[in-house]
């Protein structure tokens, strides 16, 4: 394993000559002779990428970077009910398995994803890592996934398509992505289809992809999907030990740190990032709050503080404790809004000049800058860019804003994050000022359902449920030589509010989330994929099918496209198929139903009860802001 204190440049060049060599060791003379011509530009990119990934700035370490061994605890990884540990899934990857790393933010996912690159980077394995930070494709005016990591890798010398497609063809790379979840929902399904023809049309080489939660993934066929799993107490222990800290407060904290208070501050203590930070918070509070919010203001508080005992840090602040809140909160509202996690200097000191003017805040925005960087820590600068040390923070400021600073505009601004379900935003709302997140998005949205006549059920209806909220499966087959079946990906639609009201208010009732989403638990089953297996056999001949099924209230109207040669009654053969099957999907409309019937009853109940607690009308003088607010670009 690399110790990044000790490697010099000229072991790093060496390891990067390596990793050329792997890549062109197979090669004909001529496209080695080609790939040489790009090695001076090879090289620079790769030793960027060991300097990204050898070295991390931790919440506990304003100073400086720290190696990231010196700090690295290994993963366990859940696929299906089977615990994988970190070094077998290396190995499972490198033995030819895609893979995608799903967890909750914090949870390591990009520790992994940087420890796997280091790992395929020093190691005699095939395979040359190329690391790809996924939220660079939002700078771009035009997404193309493969010419983006040709460029990459070669930024000056022009490294031609035919070359890169020969290599790949090869099985010369790990496409390691990191951050599916950073880039902006728009071009979500854009790369995610660009990921999947990648990974189809060069199946010697391996892809490797990291995200928060995302229903999509369980269509994803030719992936595997690993859940991040939480730190148990052993782990916990390992990394307070390892982590630079205040070395008296560290052993007061690892004394307190006995099996009944893991278990009782499990959801804070089980996850690495929240873990440093109830470290730190522990040593100013000596307690620690149960609800997310209140952690996050602890945390916050301690940072703040913490810049007047760090003696690296002389300057004087530019903004007390309240007016870098609001200065803050306002930035991460305005940058979260946008979809923004990486900007330009200039991008940076256009929001704050935004969010001052909201706030009524007069100090020059370079100072406060400087705050945000160098006082609290919060921000970070990457080469010329800035991002947050972590998005989490985005989000607990993004909803302070929400909560403590425009209030009154709550209904108006979130209507345009609503679908952001694998973030927290909504959830610490609601624990901020849960009668506002009731009044003006529980009630409407459960009023606008019930007129609707969502929750009615005659029984009478075969498909009444799965109808009436428009569920429509999408899925792609290959029928390749030999009549070897391929299900190369399932997809799902649903009413758009039913999702909002299956994702949302699910959170709020206190279930957590999971891999597939609260939707997806539901209409991502085992007997679903069961179907489509077997309405796969109809295909005659060699073949790419896309399958459409739309539920009606008693029968299911399927649509059928093909690419490539086909028999010529395929369709026929498909949709006599899907008719065979309808009662494969009769468990799914129960189920649904089922779940309808429990968000129902928490509406109702909370509605009720916060109508009777006597909670003025949205829009009053009450929760009016002082502020003018608008989130244009």
């Amino acid at each position: 394993m690399i110790d990044g204190n000790k490697v010099a440049a000229s072991v790093v060049t060496s390891l990067v000559a390596k990793a050329f060599n792997s890549v062109s060791s197979k090669a004909t003379s001529a496209a080695k002779d080609a790939w040489a011509k790009i090695f001076e530009d090879f090289e620079p990119f790769m030793k960027d990428a060991y300097q990204k990934n050898a070295f991390v700035r931790l919440l506990s370490q304003k100073e400086k970077d720290v190696d990231l061994y010196s700090v690295y605890v290994k993963s366990s990884f859940l696929c299906g009910d089977k615990q994988v540990e970190e070094d077998k899934l290396i190995y499972t990857i490198v033995e030819g398995k895609n893979v995608v790393i799903n967890g909750n933010g914090g949870a390591g996912k990009t520790f992994f994803m940087r420890h796997l690159w280091l790992t395929l980077f020093e190691g005699n394995h095939e395979y040359t890592p190329i690391f790809i930070e996924l939220r660079k494709l939002n700078e771009l005016t035009s997404i193309d996934l493969k010419s983006f990591i040709r460029i990459s890798i070669s930024r000056k010398k022009e490294l031609s398509d035919d070359l890169f497609s020969y290599f790949c063809n090869s099985g010369r790379f790990c496409f390691i992505l990191d951050g599916f979840d950073e880039i902006v929902h728009g071009q979500r399904d854009l790369v995610q289809s660009q990921i999947l023809q990648l990974s189809s049309d060069f199946p010697k080489c391996r892809f490797v992809v990291s995200s928060r939660y995302e229903r999509r993934f369980a269509g994803w066929q030719n992936f595997e999907l690993y859940e991040s799993q939480p730190f148990d107490l052993p782990k916990v222990k390992k990394l307070v030990g390892l982590v630079p800290f205040d070395p008296a407060a560290k052993k007061l904290f690892l004394k307190q740190l006995d099996a009944e208070f893991y278990a009782q501050n499990k959801s804070f203590l089980s996850n690495p990032l929240l873990a440093i930070m109830m470290m730190m918070t522990f040593k100013e509070n000596m307690d620690i709050p149960r609800r997310m919010n209140i952690f996050y203001d602890q945390a916050f508080t301690t940072l703040f503080q913490w810049h007047d005992a760090t003696k690296a840090f002389n300057r004087a602040k530019t903004l007390d404790i309240d007016e870098f809140q609001r200065s803050f909160g306002m930035f991460c509202l305005l940058s979260y809004h946008q979809e923004k996690f990486e900007f330009t200097k200039s991008e940076v000191i256009d929001l704050i000049n935004k969010s001052s003017k909201i706030c009524g805040i007069t100090k020059e925005s370079e100072l406060i800058l400087k705050d945000y960087e160098e006082t609290v820590n919060l921000l970070k600068q990457e080469g010329l860019n800035y991002i947050f040390i972590h998005r989490s923070f985005q989000e607990y400021f993004c909803a302070y804003a929400l909560m403590r600073i425009i209030p009154g505009k709550f209904s108006e601004i979130f209507s345009g994050i609503r679908k952001r379900y694998n973030d927290n935003v909504l959830l610490m709302c609601f624990e901020m000022n849960k009668n506002i997140v009731l009044d003006e998005y529980v009630r409407p949205l459960y009023k606008k359902l019930n007129e609707r006549g969502t929750f009615k059920r005659s029984g009478a209806e075969k498909f009444g449920v799965l109808s009436s909220i428009d569920v429509l499966y999408l899925v792609r087959i290959r029928n390749g030589l030999n009549n070897e079946r391929e299900l190369l990906s399932m997809s799902f639609s649903v009413d758009e509010d039913i999702e909002e009201l299956l994702n949302n208010v699910s959170r709020l009732m206190g279930y957590k989330a999971n891999t597939l989403y609260y939707t997806g638990s539901i209409l991502y089953h085992p007997e679903m994929f069961s179907a489509f297996h077997e309405i796969s056999k109809a295909i005659g001949k060699e073949c790419d099918l896309t399958c459409s099924l739309h539920f009606m209230p008693n029968e299911i109207s399927a649509s059928v496209t093909t690419e490539g040669e086909a028999s010529e009654n395929i369709v026929d053969e498909v949709l006599a198929a899907v008719n065979k099957k309808q009662n494969k999907f009769a468990p799914l409309e129960e189920r649904v139903a089922q779940e309808l019937e429990k968000l129902r009853k928490w509406c109702s109940k909370e509605i009720d009860q916060n109508s009777k607690r006597g909670i003025p009308p949205a829009g009053t003088a009450l929760r009016s802001s002082a502020y003018p607010v608008s989130l244009r670009s």
